[in-house]
């Protein structure tokens, strides 16, 4: 059992004392054996300033060497790490800052200013600035006694170790909580499901990828790119600091692969030599990894699935998805990673009491549970209440909010959300496999989005609205639908010339919700 999750960075640093642990081009270039150093002064000054065990400390940084300066020192001390994304609006930062009730608030100048708009913020035990765009260390932390010793804190493995937030795609964001037990157990997974090599060197845009890489004595290279907006990045940088810094792996959601497969047939340049793409965050479609594997021929790709509170919980090759995707229609995510169980059960919107399974092969809401699945939420029961199932003998099952249906080789098939899910005239249509056969392989089309509006009659209507230039891709679109989907009655059709929303974090799921009321508003040209 794990006593601190550090432990395994402590023991990755000592083997890997001058591998590079991080860099990146704003100049960040730290060593594990320095950054085990960082780590431990950090800690020491936490302490020395009075954060006690299970202390929360709230951080607003920037993926940077700093953050994770910060995050694995402050476990390291017995407190509890409270990473609120950059994505969210500034009003929500500031609610979901003040909500964890913080002892420590460590972030940029600019964060520091989010306090005087919080009393509960302005009376933290422990204020903490990270200076420069890419600070990493330790004597450019500000406070008031940084140079302090401190033991590795003991802590119980069920103890929380780190909360993170949820996109929000489907609500309010919840407060994810990581004890140390999970930390560990997921770092494993990751590890087993994508193996390291001598040498590796990791793109990633995904933290928890980057704790993992700490944790393996892995070089993570920060992306120049901003996280909140993965979509618009500078694939030319990108692709600049691959060969730079000579990547091997990199993962990343699916918006980062098309531009840097877009740069590099657009240059005629040869792609970087990557020996493996991870790939997730939201369904990846089959052209996509057509267009990846025309552009990365020698490259293992990967589709990995999972979620905030269980991730990963599938991964298949791009080959084997691309061969399965002749066979049915869907997204196709794989067998479930070895520590997970999985069910399918029916779908119900709201609270899931006593879930029903569902009959072998048929559509239904997944749920899972494993060592490495988060179990609840920070101080809130009603997200429990509304995402969580737990069974007779205690055990926590997580509603992944994905509905779809295993196939005879137990790979799961992804149809859909449950809460973007059509009740049309009492049938259930599955947004994503809609949108599927909308889209094809049409280059046109941008993005499409299938959802449901009020309907007195029908309970909802199906409205359809696909994001292109060219209105006169219609009439293949509706040959499409009639020749895959004879069942499916569309009332409304839109092609608009507006981007369609997504969600912040990934720039790939579709914003159900946001797109009903510009709609409902007529917002769409």
């Amino acid at each position: 059992m794990i006593a601190n999750v550090v432990q395994l960075f402590l023991e990755a640093a000592e083997r890997n004392q001058r591998t590079l642990a991080f860099v990146s081009a704003t100049g960040d270039r730290v060593r594990f054996g320095e950054l085990r150093r960082h780590v431990e002064s950090f800690a020491g000054g936490l302490v020395a300033n009075g954060l006690q065990h299970g202390d929360r400390a709230v951080f607003i940084l920037p993926m940077s060497p700093a953050l994770y300066v910060a995050v694995v020192g402050t476990l390291a001390a017995g407190g509890v790490a409270v990473f609120v994304d950059p994505w969210v609006s500034l009003r929500q930062i500031a609610h979901l800052a003040a909500a964890a009730k913080p002892a420590a608030f460590i972030g940029t100048p600019q964060a520091h200013l989010l306090r005087l708009f919080s009393r509960d913020l302005r009376r933290v035990r422990v204020a903490v600035t990270a200076e420069g765009p890419g600070a990493w260390l330790a004597a450019r932390f500000r406070f008031r006694d940084l140079q302090g010793t401190a033991p590795i804190a003991s802590m119980p493995g069920g103890s929380p170790a780190l909360i993170t937030y949820t996109t929000g795609s489907s609500g309010m964001p919840k407060g994810v909580n990581r004890t140390h037990e999970i930390l560990a157990a997921q770092h494993h997974v990751i590890r087993e499901e994508f193996p390291a090599q001598p040498g590796d060197v990791d793109l990633t845009t995904f933290p928890v990828f980057a704790l993992s890489n700490l944790a393996a004595g892995i070089t993570t290279v920060i992306p120049p790119i901003d996280l909140r907006r993965v979509g618009s990045a500078d694939a030319r940088l990108v692709v600049r600091d691959m060969r730079r810094f000579g990547v091997t792996t990199a993962a990343a959601s699916p918006p980062l692969f098309d531009l840097v497969a877009d740069h590099v047939r657009a240059t005629g340049e040869t792609p970087p030599p990557l020996r493996r793409i991870v790939t997730g965050g939201a369904p990846v479609r089959d052209d996509q990894l057509r267009r990846w594997r025309e552009t990365y021929p020698g490259t293992e790709i990967v589709v990995a699935y999972g979620s905030s509170e269980a991730e990963p919980v599938a991964s298949m090759s791009a080959d084997e998805r691309l061969a399965a995707s002749a066979t049915r229609p869907g997204y196709c995510v794989g067998k479930p990673v070895d520590a997970i169980r999985a069910r399918t059960v029916q779908i119900v919107r709201g609270p899931l009491e006593r879930p029903l399974d569902v009959a072998p092969g048929a559509i239904g809401e997944l749920l899972v549970t494993g060592p490495h699945v988060c179990r609840d939420y920070a101080g809130d029961d009603a997200a429990f209440a509304e995402n969580k199932v737990r069974d007779a003998d205690g055990t926590v099952w997580h509603r992944m909010g994905d509905t779809g249906h295993f196939d005879d080789g137990g790979r799961f098939w992804l149809a859909g959300r449950v809460h973007s899910t059509i009740r049309r005239g009492g049938v259930d249509l599955h947004a994503q496999l809609i949108e599927q056969t909308v889209r094809g392989d049409d280059r046109r089309i941008r993005r499409v989005a299938a959802l449901g509006r009020p309907d007195a009659r029908l309970g909802e209507r199906l409205a359809i609205v696909i994001e292109a230039d060219d209105p006169g891709l219609l009439s293949d679109v509706e040959a499409r639908l009639a020749a895959a989907r004879a069942d499916v009655v569309v009332d409304e059709m839109v092609v608009t010339r507006t981007a369609l929303p997504v969600d912040p974090r990934h720039n790939s799921k579709i914003d159900y919700a946001r797109l009903r009321r510009m709609l409902d508003h007529g917002a769409l040209r």
